[in-house]
């Protein structure tokens, strides 16, 4: 059975990234994100790990288990880009400003 799941982004720092957004079957995105966050919903039937991508220099995997609808995540930089989730909303927020790398 599928399961629908919104997908929140979020930009803290109001400064223009690039993100790449990728999962093969699952959603495959490269979008600037400034002051507005950006929503998509995603599809899931089996466990996926989705990439996020900011300006090439931070990264975050978050990882979806089908059989307890739980994620998990993992990065270098937890203090620049953060996942959360709820039942059904999973939200990225970066706080990650190429002005002071």
């Amino acid at each position: 059975m599928e399961r629908n799941k919104k997908l929140f982004i979020y930009n803290d720092t109001r400064k223009d990234q690039v993100w790449q957004i990728y999962s093969e079957g699952v959603i495959n995105k490269r979008i600037t994100v400034g002051q507005a966050r950006h929503i998509y919903t995603i599809t899931l039937s089996g466990d996926v790990m989705i990439q996020f991508r900011i300006d090439d220099a931070v990264y975050l995997n978050a990882i979806y288990t089908y059989s307890t609808d739980s994620w998990s995540s993992h990065t270098d930089k937890p203090n620049l880009i953060q996942l959360s989730t709820s039942q059904s909303v999973v939200n990225v927020t970066s706080s990650y400003d190429p002005d002071s790398e």
